[in-house]
């Protein structure tokens, strides 16, 4: 029991210390109110722990350190929590917890708390809360002057107090994906015209509109204890079809998952390795919560052994996507987590109604889904009779598909038909044994979108192909 209060109290710590620091301008203040609400929860584990150890927690906070006027203020401004979400951390009633935003906001000298008037003490918010962890690494560790005897006796109430979260910035990495209470994020229905993007078993819905890039990568090539490195993770490398921009600019909204798209990459850290506008990044080296990193907000949640960062300046725009953040292990563009490595038959006599698209990486180790998007109806029928009239039994033995490759699954309501499409030897295979070669003609219904970012054009291929695979070798 004692372990899943440490490593709750580790994992929670850095976003407490930042909602503490939103509520008092006194570091030390708001440092004492975590540890007296760490050491609060920790009396009282057997009871909370199975149920909402950070509401708990904020409950504590707030007593601590603030007026229920301010406490209102900054769950409405800096988090856009709701008059109920509100009321349940102060234990007030809603009409209550009206009546302390309201003051609060007069207290602000706003009048309303529009969204004209907030914006200033959103962003002061912002910067009090976004700073607050980075307190946890840049402190020294304490000394401890007691004798071995005595230090052990201790052991237990540091613990309880939560030292070694708050001043020695340890567990910097929130774990899996619980987010109980008030900072949860509820499911949100996004707009029928988002579509589905996923990575390594995790999926979430964009706009349309947004374009594709990178999210940093992980080699011993780079320098540091984390390896990271971006390969182009600053802006989109390929625009969205439904962009109408004539091309692609630092403020081009994209989603980015760990690939190479730049041909000069450095490590992590460097200037230039966020991005200026909005964007979403897969596997992200980023710390669950809000903060500000060089004056870019991003907020990050934990779905699936890996964090999802958005970056947006809207709460609301972060809280829409990561609202529809789930693991998976088939993607709604109907491509598998579990790596299609063989042709597999269809139901016969089928009329496709969409052709999943799926490219499969090997560069973690492992294969994984690193992209999937979805064709219609008639862009997959389009597919289907180019294959068919490229389709001989030449060239029958290429390779197991290996590094990269995709695979097309033509899907009706009775199956899948899987067609892999092996880079290693330049042509589409079908379970029958036949194989096309990559031309113009084979790829060019369903080269498309964010295929082009992540699919790097067969070295042995034809010339034309570089039209439809842009991304540089990885």
């Amino acid at each position: 029991m004692t372990a899943r209060y440490d490593e709750w109290a580790a994992a929670r710590t850095p976003s407490l210390l930042a909602f503490a620091s939103a509520l008092t301008d006194d570091d030390r203040v708001a440092e004492g109110a975590v540890a007296r609400a760490l050491a609060r929860v920790h009396a009282v584990w057997s009871r909370v722990g199975h149920d909402d150890p950070d509401l708990e927690a904020r409950r504590h906070v707030v007593r601590a350190c603030s007026t229920p006027r301010r406490a209102a203020v900054v769950l409405r401004v800096l988090e856009e929590r709701s008059d109920s979400e509100i009321a349940e951390v102060l234990r007030c009633s809603e009409a209550a917890a009206r009546r302390h935003l309201q003051r609060g906001f007069a207290e602000a000298h706003l009048e309303t708390g529009s969204a004209d008037q907030v914006t200033g003490v959103r962003e002061r918010l912002v910067g009090r809360a976004g700073s607050a962890p980075t307190r946890l690494q840049t402190r020294a560790a304490p000394t401890d002057p007691s004798p071995p005897a005595r230090r052990h006796r201790r052991a237990s109430w540091l613990a309880a107090l939560g030292v070694l979260a708050l001043v020695c910035g340890v567990a910097y990495v929130a774990n899996a994906s619980r987010e109980p209470g008030v900072i949860s994020y509820p499911r949100t229905d996004a707009p029928a015209t988002w579509r589905y993007e996923s990575y390594a078993g995790v999926q979430l819905r964009v706009p349309d509109t947004w374009g594709w890039g990178a999210s940093p990568v992980r080699s011993s090539i780079f320098s540091g204890p984390h390896h990271l490195g971006s390969c182009g993770t600053n802006q989109a490398a390929v625009l969205s079809p439904a962009d109408d921009s004539p091309y692609v600019s630092v403020l081009t909204r994209f989603v980015g998952r760990p690939a190479v798209l730049a041909e000069r990459c450095m490590s992590w850290g460097s200037a230039g390795t966020l991005p200026a506008g909005e964007a979403v990044w897969f596997a992200s080296p980023i710390l669950v919560g809000v903060r500000s990193i060089d004056g870019i907000l991003s907020e990050t949640r934990a779905v699936g052994g890996q964090h999802i960062t958005v970056f947006a300046p809207e709460p609301s725009v972060r809280r829409q996507i990561l609202g529809t953040v789930e693991q998976v292990d088939v993607d709604g563009n109907g491509c598998p987590t579990q790596a299609v490595v063989r042709p597999t038959r269809g139901p016969s006599g089928r009329t496709p109604g969409r052709l999943s698209v799926c490219v499969y990486s090997q560069d973690t180790g492992a294969a994984t889904l690193e992209y999937s998007g979805s064709i219609p109806a008639p862009g997959a029928r389009a597919y289907a009779a180019h294959l068919d009239g490229a389709l001989s039994r030449a060239g029958g033995g290429c390779p197991a598909p290996s590094g990269r490759w995709v695979t097309l699954g033509l899907q009706d309501p009775n199956g899948t038909r899987w067609d892999v499409v092996n880079l290693g030897c330049d042509r589409i295979q079908t379970a029958d044994g036949r194989t096309a070669l990559l031309t113009a003609t084979t790829v060019r219904d369903w080269a498309v979108g964010g295929v082009t970012a992540y699919v790097a054009a067969p070295r042995g291929g034809e010339r034309a192909l570089a039209e439809y695979f842009r991304a540089p070798a990885s």
